[in-house]
């Protein structure tokens, strides 16, 4: 991050974002972007060396101006702020224009839980990415929503998902590594399914429009599409209409994502404060829930991150061999030593 130009505060700041969502094994969000962050760098859609500022404060909400700067460090000033408005208010918002990509959403949200508060957040993406019901061409983006609570001494509960059927990175890494695409992850304009990631990949980020992601649920008049189609509209009014970001498929100029961030201090909302234990007791009740197969207990949201960060902290976070090659190549043409080292599967 340093190469790229950014200071050694946002540098610490972006590397934990991603470090965080690699460990989680969210593989879409990590460092599989820098190739990418670096081509928009060179475009002009990032400043490295921006950092957000506030535009707008007032009570418990507040405008910031990401002035085109790294995404992870206009997130995390976001949520910081959403939090410092929560511990005097009871809740608190923040609200960001002028961003970019800022990773996996329940990064952030884990940062308010970690700090005994409810986090939300949610983001626009640009350009059109996501078919609505009924439609031939993408519009939207994958519009994520993170939301994370505290569960007391326990790991919080965390969710973590695209209003789409899967975010464009999650094909980015199908490409990657070969693989091919569920049935029902991205159609062309006729409604039938892409399964080469390569294909899909290249179709969705070539500004065409032949491609377009299902929305959450999945396309077709006999699915429920129009559920994730809904929650990407709120997203994006929530996200984009309310800090004055730019509409879905503006591909001019800089990324004008929007991003908004809640937090709740359940102290403030209920002196008794039952939040934390009662969300520690339902989620040891679901995850109690008898399975359909014994071999295959019930998971709770957030629990396949807590599981692949025990795993990855024990053997490591492994890595595609093309995204190595990348990332070989782009500390090459940024003139800075590549530290990875490839290690045998156990």
């Amino acid at each position: 991050m340093r190469a790229f130009g950014a200071d050694a505060q946002a540098a610490e700041i972006c590397t934990e974002v991603m470090f965080h969502t690699d460990l989680s094994g969210i593989d879409s969000h990590g460092i599989s972007m820098l190739p990418i962050y670096h081509q928009e760098i060179a475009e002009g859609s990032i400043d490295p060396a921006a950092a957000p500022v506030i535009e707008h404060d007032h009570g418990a909400s507040v405008l910031i101006d990401a002035r085109a700067g790294f995404g992870h460090l206009a997130g995390h000033a976001g949520m910081r702020q959403a939090m410092a408005k929560a511990r005097k208010y009871g809740i608190g918002l923040a609200t960001v224009h002028r961003a970019n990509h800022y990773g996996a959403a329940g990064y952030y949200a884990i940062m308010a839980a970690r700090e005994g508060l409810i986090g939300l957040s949610m983001c626009s993406t640009r350009g059109a990415l996501q078919t609505p019901t009924g439609a031939k061409h993408p519009f939207m983006g994958t519009n994520p929503i993170g939301f994370a609570a505290p569960a007391g001494d326990d790991e919080p509960v965390v969710l973590d998902m695209a209003t789409t059927t899967v975010p464009l990175n999650k094909v980015k890494v199908h490409e990657l590594t070969g693989r091919q695409l569920g049935p029902d992850w991205v159609t062309d304009t006729t409604g039938a399914p892409v399964r080469d990631a390569a294909a899909a990949y290249a179709g969705l980020t070539d500004a065409s429009g032949r491609y377009g992601i299902s929305p959450l649920g999945g396309s077709g008049p006999q699915a429920a599409g129009h559920k994730g189609y809904g929650l990407a509209t709120m997203v994006q009014i929530l996200s984009a209409a309310l800090g004055g970001a730019d509409q879905p498929g503006n591909r001019d100029g800089f990324h004008d994502v929007g991003y908004t961030f809640i937090a709740i201090d359940p102290g403030l909302v209920n002196p008794a404060n039952p939040a934390a234990g009662y969300t520690a007791q339902l989620r040891e009740d679901l995850r109690a829930a008898a399975p359909l197969d014994p071999a295959v207990p019930v998971q709770v949201a957030g629990d396949p991150q807590i599981a692949h960060r025990a795993d990855r902290s024990a053997h490591g976070i492994p890595l595609a061999a093309r995204l190595t090659d990348q990332l070989a190549a782009l500390c090459a043409d940024l003139g800075c030593r590549y530290l990875l080292e490839a290690q045998p599967p156990a």
